[in-house]
């Protein structure tokens, strides 16, 4: 394979020889879906598939068994793990999707043994934040409850982020296999157990937390024996953290301030329309929440890919890349809304009862919200490339003011449906700083590599 050649289009051109020595129907048809849709985000999007299936069910066990408060008092505590789990992503996942393609395989051993010691270091720090949380307000509070809680949610916190990362990692050194596998192992025992224990009539709370804890132990374990070889090198600890801080300095207050923008305005919401309007609208966003499969399945391959292109062939080539898979993956959500946007109440009667189809109206708008949020994860992955987040940081900045200033009027001018208005404003404020930000990025890489070009031929 020449230096020229991304993974990618190997791969597709295999398949096309495959094809040509052996033309059967199948592995024509096989070919042409790999060259659509790109081998790597087949898997990623199996991966997710089983990520997605597997939580939908184990909430399905929980909320049945546990009861209400017991459901309840799990969901509020698993907020702040995945809390911590976009911190985890913003510090260390983004800027290793970002650089470790990049890395020269002489150094990838220092880097990613760097990385990993950081990441040791991260989850043992959530791990023990959460359980100091946990035991604080069980002192506060007076509830033996939250004590009980306290070690098995610290000890999920350290196993549930640990597993995350390693999956990640595969991804980034191109084991896509692996990383499927991985899931595998991780999440299918988890509501093998889950199951088990409520047919035991065992399942509790605290039980549920030990199930995570130890079912995502069986993923990072095995994530440790793929690691393949890394070394520990301290000035590359030191390194490797002041390259990264370039880009979580920006990615991490970012998650914070998208954790408020995209939840303000349906937190609000309650407070004119009462608490009913909250489980409408959960019920909608569940629906179109669908599309979290292929959404955050991209999220494990395009970063990597995007980057990857950008280092082997160039700006045009990697700008091609994000263009592909905003046409491509845009089609199918949007094909995907339009499903649902056809007979929105006959998919909230089927799903929900009859009680909620009389607000289908309410699905529709939030299809057109998930078509924009969609367009923000190609194009956040094409900045990382760059390694230029700071456009990021400022959407989500403006974003957060938006939603400050914005919440309540816009429910008391458009009702209910000011709810989600209000979300589709802060994704056009979004998507039109990165696009603006991107397409400038790229317009002055172009014309610093122009003017270099003119400056060395001026010299000859």
């Amino acid at each position: 394979m020449s230096l020229s050649e991304s993974p990618l289009t190997a791969a597709t051109t295999r398949d096309v020889r495959l094809s040509e020595g052996n033309p059967t129907a199948m592995r024509l048809i096989f070919s042409r879906l790999r060259r659509i849709a790109g081998g790597r985000e087949v898997w990623a999007l199996a991966d997710q598939a089983v990520v997605s299936g597997t939580n939908f069910i184990t909430n399905i066990v929980l909320a049945r068994t546990l009861g209400i408060r017991g459901f309840g008092v799990f969901a509020l505590a698993w907020m702040a793990v995945l809390f911590l789990n976009s911190l985890q992503s913003a510090v260390i996942i983004a800027p290793m999707m970002s650089v470790g393609p990049k890395t020269s395989e002489q150094n990838r051993p220092s880097y990613f043994g760097a990385t990993v010691v950081h990441q040791l270091c991260f989850g043992t720090l959530c791990g023990l934040t959460i359980y100091l949380a946990a035991f604080v307000s069980s002192v506060y509070f007076h509830d033996q409850t939250i004590r009980r809680l306290a070690f098995p949610l610290s000890a999920a916190t350290f196993a549930y982020l640990s597993q995350d990362f390693f999956r990640r990692y595969l991804f980034v050194t191109s084991q896509t296999g692996r990383a499927f596998a991985n899931d595998i192992l991780s999440y299918l025992p988890q509501v093998l157990g889950l199951i088990l224990l409520a047919w035991l009539g065992h399942l509790t709370t605290v039980g549920a937390f030990w199930i995570i804890a130890l079912t995502s132990s069986f993923g990072m374990v095995a994530g440790m024996f793929w690691l393949g070889r890394i070394t520990i090198k301290t000035s590359a600890i030191r390194a490797v953290a002041s390259q990264h801080w370039k880009l979580s300095r920006w990615l991490a207050p970012s998650a914070i301030m998208e954790w408020i923008s995209n939840n303000l305005f349906v937190a609000v919401s309650p407070i004119y329309f009462g608490v009913t309007v909250a489980g409408i609208l959960r019920a909608s966003s569940n629906i179109v929440g669908g599309a979290h499969i292929w959404f955050l399945g991209l999220d494990n391959v395009v970063p990597v890919e995007a980057s990857r292109t950008l280092h082997r062939e160039g700006i045009d080539a990697m700008v091609r890349y994000i263009k592909r898979i905003l046409l491509c993956w845009g089609a199918v959500t949007a094909l995907f809304v339009l499903i649902v946007g056809i007979a929105p109440s006959f998919w909230l009667h089927l799903l929900y009862g009859p009680q909620y189809a009389a607000y289908g109206y309410l699905l529709r708008i939030y299809g057109l919200l998930y078509l924009l949020v969609f367009l923000g994860g190609p194009l956040r992955a094409a900045l990382q490339a760059l390694e230029f987040t700071k456009p990021i940081f400022w959407s989500y900045t403006i974003m957060t003011v938006f939603s400050f200033i914005f919440a309540a009027p816009f429910s008391k001018w458009f009702g209910v449906q000011g709810v989600i208005f209000g979300s589709i404003a802060t994704q056009i404020i979004y998507q039109s700083i990165l696009t603006g930000s991107l397409l400038a990025r790229v317009r002055h890489i172009k014309r610093q590599v122009t003017d270099d070009r003119t400056e060395l031929l001026a010299d000859r």
